[in-house]
C-alpha cells in the first residue's frame, strides 16, 4: 500500500491507494524529513524537522482507522528513532477522508512546532486530543496531559490564547487558557446559566493562580 502526505491548509492530508483487503504492515511514516508548515494569522513559518512513524495496525479492512499503539520519532538520516513514544492505544484516523488524524502546530505559543493524535472513541463518537510539546532544554516531546483534558480546544495565535466551551442542559461554560509557568492555564471563565424566565452570566478570572468572582450579567 503507498501512502503519500500532502500539506494542505495547515493540515496534514494523507493519502492513500490500495487493496481492501486487511493490511499487514505494522508502522508508516506520516511526514518527510524536513516539513515546512506555512502558517496563517501573521504566524511565522514553523519548521517541523523530524519523521514520524506510527506503530500499530488497520483495525478494519479500509485501512482509514489504526489502533495506534506508538510513535517512533527521528531526526536526519538517523536509522535509530530519536524517541519512542510506547504505550498508547489510540483509534485514529488516517485515511484520505480525513486530515487530522496526526497534525502538526505551535500548541504552546512558543515558537516551535508540536504535534498531536487524535483518540476517537467509535462507542461514543466522542473525539480527543493527545498533545505532545517540544521541550527546548531536553530535545524531546513531552506528553501534556494538561492540553489533553481541554474538550475540543480551539487555538488563538493571535493572542496566544485557547478557547474551550462545555454545554450542559442548563449552562454553558466558556474558557479561555494562557501558558503560565509551561502549563496551560485557565485565564478567564464565563458561566452562562439559563432557565426559563433569565439568562445569567457570571464572569471569573485568574488571580495570583485562582478564579476570582468578577461580575455577573442578569
Amino acid at each position: 500500500m503507498l501512502k503519500n502526505l500532502f500539506l494542505l491548509e495547515g493540515f496534514f492530508l494523507l493519502t492513500f491507494w490500495g487493496c481492501s483487503e486487511k493490511q499487514t504492515q505494522t508502522s508508516f511514516s506520516v511526514s518527510e524529513n524536513p516539513v515546512s508548515k506555512i502558517e496563517k494569522f501573521q504566524r511565522s513559518n514553523i519548521n517541523f524537522d523530524f519523521s514520524i512513524e506510527l506503530q500499530g495496525e488497520p483495525i478494519d479492512t479500509t485501512g482509514e482507522i489504526w489502533n495506534v499503539r506508538g510513535i517512533d520519532i527521528y531526526q536526519n538520516d538517523s536509522p535509530e528513532p530519536l524517541q519512542k513514544i510506547i504505550n498508547l492505544n489510540t483509534l485514529t484516523p488516517v485515511g484520505s477522508d480525513f486530515s487530522g488524524g496526526f497534525m502538526v502546530d505551535d500548541y504552546n505559543f512558543d515558537g516551535t512546532a508540536d504535534f498531536r493524535l487524535i483518540k476517537f472513541d467509535r462507542n461514543t463518537d466522542e473525539v480527543k486530543y493527545l498533545f505532545w510539546l517540544f521541550d527546548k532544554n531536553e530535545k524531546k516531546f513531552v506528553h501534556c496531559f494538561l492540553l489533553d483534558s481541554i474538550p475540543s480546544p480551539q487555538f488563538d495565535y493571535s493572542n496566544s490564547l485557547i478557547f474551550s466551551e462545555h454545554q450542559t442542559d442548563s449552562s454553558l461554560t466558556s474558557d479561555s487558557y494562557k501558558f503560565i509557568d509551561g502549563t496551560p492555564q485557565i485565564f478567564e471563565r464565563s458561566i452562562k446559566t439559563i432557565s426559563d424566565d433569565s439568562i445569567r452570566v457570571k464572569y471569573y478570572r485568574n488571580e495570583g493562580g485562582k478564579l476570582i468572582f468578577i461580575n455577573e450579567e442578569k
